[in-house]
């Protein structure tokens, strides 16, 4: 109920209360005018004092009726603001509760969710030990069947030497008349010192040198540098470059002889 509807039922109330004084007093013989100064009356023959008394008596009891009302009526409404701050805490006491309700929920959530992440964790380290340790007892076992052999020497390296006859290409000399072996006619020694690289020099050999003196401007003028006639035994003093271009090994430096 609103203040204007108990406003208005306690005003009633008032002109209910009224109407009996009215009622009462007219029944003693007293005329009632009723206005807005107040009550007036006028008597009979009968003892005034007697009906005024009842009617001052009537008016105090609706005097006492209405201070009951009223007081009845602020202790109604203080019960209603009790009860309404009462509930209201209720309200505030039930949402905190759901609250801390909500985040008990998501602790536990929470904390579920970590232990499966430390459980998930511990089993990949689990797994990764096993892993390990089975990798190092393989090695163990790798190395006790492992026969350990002695180191083979490094095998001594044969120089290719390939012989010939003459310079044929005036600057050089063709591969594909190059000799495996040496022979009395065979004045140069060529020494391979790569796919494509060698070295030569005149041949030790004298009858190979004795054939080569014998015409010493075909065999040695455009292979060799000397500075005096040639004669006598051959001395190799600095051998000749070669390079291999196709088929051809061409000379790059001549060969330094000299005679005694």
């Amino acid at each position: 109920m609103t203040f204007n509807a108990r406003g208005q039922s306690l005003s009633g109330r008032v002109t209910e209360a009224k109407m009996k004084v009215f009622k009462a007093l007219e029944t003693k013989g007293i005329v009632i005018s009723k206005n807005t100064d107040g009550i007036v009356g006028h008597t009979s023959d009968q003892d005034w004092l007697s009906s005024s008394s009842i009617a001052y008596a009537e008016l105090g009891l609706i005097f006492v009726l209405l201070t009951y009302i009223l007081f009845n009526n602020r202790k109604m409404r203080a019960k209603a603001r009790k009860l309404s701050e009462d509930l209201r805490r209720m309200k505030i006491d039930r949402e905190s509760d759901k609250s801390e309700r909500d985040h008990l929920h998501n602790d536990l959530v929470e904390s579920r969710a970590m232990a499966e992440d430390f459980k998930a964790e511990l089993s990949r380290l689990k797994d990764a030990e096993n892993d390990e340790q089975a990798k190092r007892e393989v090695e163990l076992q790798v190395q006790a069947n492992t026969v350990v052999w002695d180191k083979p020497e490094n095998p001594t390296r044969i120089t290719e030497i390939l012989y010939s006859r003459y310079a044929d290409l005036i600057d050089g000399f063709s591969a594909s008349e190059l000799l495996p072996r040496e022979d009395k006619d065979t004045v140069f020694e060529i020494t391979l010192l790569s796919p494509n690289k060698a070295s030569f020099r005149v041949s030790v050999n004298p009858v190979a040198q004795k054939y080569a003196l014998s015409n010493a401007d075909y065999f040695l003028e455009q292979t060799c540098h000397y500075d005096t006639f040639p004669s006598g035994l051959i001395v190799n003093e600095k051998p000749g470059l070669l390079s291999l271009l196709g088929g051809k090994w061409e000379i790059k430096e001549k060969a330094t002889i000299s005679f005694k």
